[in-house]
């Protein structure tokens, strides 16, 4: 296969190029390109309710705090900030050389605009959950409160504060993300809904949006107005899309792709034996999913099959025998490792495997089902070949086990998304949340989340939530939120299989990657050789 030089994008109505690969050079720097897995469902960060799509937030816009290489939470567009006393009130202070892609300056004014068009219930926001500690947010997007209530002031504009409903220890990472992200006023203006496209994206990022085919790949440029762009030692990255893992791999074997998002299962071994130097697997903060319908039957009001089918998945063997990745067995719905919170495990995580299908079997039958009346049901999963492997596993022990008969079902990531978010999959369906904001795990469960959670309707949880919410200190706060994670636990809404490992090819040319918990990685830290 040869290597890529150029090609015609269509963007913006016009024929643009995709930036210039390693193979060549682009106005004196290298382009990186670099695998994104599947297509993104929108570029519109308010809009987006998947992490793939993160990739290409964190590359085009930055929040007032923002992510290093390593995964940690530095300054972004603020330079400081402070907070009142009893938690509620967050005050930014903006750097002075903060500039969209234009030139024109980042204000304060920029962040209100933004955080309030999130929370306008036209927006129809995709992860209302992760602006919600703000004051008035869910008022506004639940009850039609006005969206100049929002809890967010521009005092001058270099100064934002920032009032929250309820303490918020970690605050600066949600800053990090892209929802609380600043938008260009003008073009929003200008081109409404459509602003998120080549040609018309005024970004805060180290990047600029030059060109984008779905299903093919993104183009990004340095932003020459980026107040670290003296750092950045690329003139851009292109960013390929592909649910075929094995089409990446080769892609990478022959010197198109410097970063691949992700190892087929079935080459790894290969790939340890005949790729060493390339191979990077790490730790993942991440949950790998089964999630029930819980909006109707036979789900709906139903734990005891919930907990039946996730005590009757061995995770030890599929972690071991058939990923083999670094994966870690998941018992808890939160992944281990962020702001120092360990999730508590069900007392059945430690039991012999005879036990635990003792008890599956004996809840199965509660439940309503057995020998004479067997189960059967739909699995539905995004194209790729891990999610088949372990879609596969799984039904094979649900079969064995409780004589449940799987039905698999596989389609592209942005259905896959889409049915979940309007409950549409008839029985369960597989995803990952991998994200750094320890609380948005467990706020899926909430009943208030209507938009990607199971249907989870539970007033004990929804209490236990709201005392996380109200702790002050990071201790208080990961006491509260193992108690929550407890109450969720005992109903298993969502199955948590594994935690994913990062499971990538890098290329050893590639300079200043590092592997994190997030596997987030600008290329604003990256060069070549």
């Amino acid at each position: 296969m040869r290597g890529i030089t150029r090609r015609s994008v269509l963007a913006a109505g016009a024929a643009l190029p995709l930036l210039t690969s390693p193979a060549g050079m682009a106005q004196g720097k290298q382009v990186l390109d670099i695998g994104l897995g599947p297509d993104v469902d929108t570029l519109d960060p308010h809009k987006s309710t998947t992490i793939v799509a993160g990739q290409l937030f964190i590359e085009l816009w930055e929040g007032l705090t923002t992510f290093a290489a390593d995964g940690a939470i530095v300054p972004g567009v603020a330079e400081r900030w402070e907070t009142s006393a009893d938690g509620l009130t967050w005050t930014f202070h903006l750097r002075p050389d903060a500039k969209w892609s234009d030139g024109s300056a980042v204000t304060a004014a920029d962040f209100v605009f933004a955080w309030r068009r999130a929370v306008t219930p036209t927006t129809l926001l995709g992860l209302p959950e992760w602006i919600a500690p703000i004051k008035n947010a869910l008022p506004i997007l639940q009850n039609g409160k006005d969206p100049a209530t929002l809890g967010v002031e521009a005092v001058d504009d270099r100064t934002l504060k920032v009032r929250l409903e309820h303490p918020k220890p970690d605050l600066t990472v949600y800053t990090a993300y892209w929802i609380l992200s600043p938008l260009h006023r003008a073009s929003v203006a200008r081109h409404g809904d459509g602003f998120a496209q080549p040609g018309k994206l005024v970004g805060n990022g180290p990047f600029m949006l030059t060109g984008a085919v779905p299903q093919s790949h993104y183009a990004l440029a340095v932003n020459p107005h980026y107040h670290g762009a003296k750092s950045v030692a690329v003139a851009g990255a292109n960013y390929h899309v592909t649910e075929d893992l094995q089409t990446e791999l080769k892609r990478f074997r022959a010197g198109e792709l410097v970063v691949t998002k992700e190892v087929p299962p079935t080459q790894l071994d290969w790939a340890r034996a005949n790729l060493a130097d390339s191979l990077r697997l790490a730790y993942r903060a991440s949950t790998f999913f089964l999630i029930p319908n819980l909006t109707k039957a036979p789900w709906k009001d139903n734990p005891d099959l919930c907990v039946a089918l996730s005590m009757a998945i061995d995770r030890k063997v599929i972690v071991e025998k058939i990923t083999k990745g670094g994966e870690l067995p998941a018992y808890a719905m939160t992944p281990e490792g962020l702001v120092g919170y360990t999730p508590p495990k069900p007392d059945w995580a430690d039991w012999t495997p005879a036990e635990r299908v003792a008890k599956a079997r004996s809840l199965f039958a509660k439940a309503g089902y057995g020998p004479d009346k067997p189960l059967s049901l739909e699995l539905l999963y995004n194209t790729n070949e891990l999610n088949r492997q372990v879609a596969v596993a799984v039904a094979a022990m649900w079969q064995q086990t409780l004589g449940v008969k799987t039905t698999l079902s596989n389609q592209e990531f942005k259905i896959v998304v889409s049915r979940m978010k309007e409950h549409t999959y008839p029985d369960i369906v597989r995803i990952t949340w991998a994200v750094g904001l320890v609380t948005e795990y467990l706020n899926l469960l909430r009943s208030r989340a209507n938009t990607v959670g199971p249907g989870y309707i539970n007033p004990a949880l929804d209490k236990a939530m709201e005392d996380v919410d109200q702790a002050l200190t990071l201790e208080d706060f990961r006491a509260r939120l193992a108690a929550a994670e407890k109450i969720a636990m005992a109903d298993m809404p969502m199955i948590p299989v594994m935690r994913q490992s990062s499971r990538r090819l890098v290329s050893p040319k590639l300079k200043g990657w590092a592997d994190n918990p997030l596997d987030l990685h600008s290329a604003r830290y990256l060069s070549l050789a």
